[in-house]
């Protein structure tokens, strides 16, 4: 990562005392991109907390397309309530209509919560026919790829950050860690044969999740505030799950299940809402791939603390799944490291 450092002025140094070492980061900096990471890793802690709502809100409609939709439905309507009671918000979001009208801002990039639709989609859907392990193994490639082509070629508008040895280690350390961990769950993997084809869509989804996550960060950008980015993108994905359960129900007609009294099943909008907020706030600051991975050590911490404190199914987590979380971190910590030669750049 590069350092800026400020121009010469009244107070700084003589030209005679010589540069700062390169060997020795300033402080604040290492600090600051110490703080990102381990926000990154709070903000994933928040996604198994989501996935078991929105499970939960699936098994009781029979619908997986319909509680997509329907959590996304929900994180709009949260934030379009937080928007008429902040003055701020609103003025976030008619920077952002500006910006889009000026060419100042790709009119593509308004499209990014179609990226993260399309990845609820393939939750709801491939991972019925792969299982958990492999949707979840498939899906973490995918956004490791992402991170790795989108941090090199600097895709929404972001620094580029050339894929070194620390970062290409790193992603090898992760893939490895989504497989253990997953692991004491591939027994219960459809034959081979029968997962390809779905295996592929879920590395596809995971690379579009990815890539999400640059856009949305050149979206906050635009407007000054990740709550306006996090907005547009709960609303396009929200019109593109509604319009997929329609289609949907068109061609099969509903389940005939009756809407939840429950509460709390309605909260994984909630959860949305605050992991692409946080991840929008983000990727400025980190890239895309040391997001993507803060964030899955984030989520296997988060999924180990759910299942001590709150089993699904009777099964507590294995030692495999708990070595595979250890491993993440150990991944975010090689790929966060500065390398010596461009500390002071």
């Amino acid at each position: 990562m590069t350092i800026p450092t400020a121009p010469p002025g009244p107070g700084s140094r003589s030209a005679g005392s010589g540069p700062r070492s390169p060997a020795h980061p300033r402080p604040s900096a290492s600090r600051g991109a110490f703080l990102a990471v381990a926000a990154a890793i709070a903000a994933g802690t928040v996604v198994p907390v989501q996935a078991r709502l929105n499970g939960e809100l699936s098994h009781r409609l029979d619908d997986g397309i319909a509680a997509a939709a329907i959590s996304f439905s929900g994180g709009l309507a949260l934030l379009s309530l937080l928007a008429l009671f902040s003055p701020g918000m609103r003025g976030a979001l008619r920077r952002l209509a500006a910006g889009a009208r000026d060419g100042r801002l790709p009119r593509r990039y308004l499209l990014a919560g179609v990226l993260g639709g399309t990845f609820a989609l393939a939750q709801s859907t491939a991972a019925l026919i792969t299982g958990i392990a492999v949707f979840t193994v498939s899906a973490i490639a995918g956004q490791t790829l992402a991170g790795l082509i989108v941090d090199a070629r600097g895709i929404g508008g972001g620094p580029r950050r050339q894929p070194g040895a620390a970062r290409l280690a790193g992603a090898a350390v992760i893939l490895m860690a989504a497989v253990v961990s997953a692991l004491p769950r591939f027994t219960d993997t459809p034959a081979p044969a029968t997962i390809v084809l779905p295996a592929l869509a879920a590395i596809a989804a995971g690379f579009l999740l990815g890539v999400q996550q640059a856009l949305n960060g050149t979206t906050s950008a635009a407007s000054g505030s990740p709550l306006a980015a996090t907005w547009l993108n709960f609303c396009v994905g929200a019109v593109f799950l509604t319009a997929a359960w329609g289609v949907r129900t068109l061609v099969q007609g509903t389940s005939g299940h009756p809407l939840p009294t429950s509460w709390w099943v309605y909260l994984g909008g909630l959860c949305g809402v605050v992991f692409v907020g946080a991840s929008a706030f983000l990727v400025r600051r980190t890239g895309v791939l040391l997001l993507s991975m803060a964030s899955i050590a984030g989520q296997l911490a988060g999924s180990i603390a759910l299942d001590f404190l709150a089993p699904s199914g009777g099964r507590s987590p294995s030692a495999l799944t708990v070595l595979g979380a250890a491993l993440t971190f150990a991944a975010v910590w090689i790929a966060s490291r500065r390398p010596r030669t461009a500390a002071g750049e």
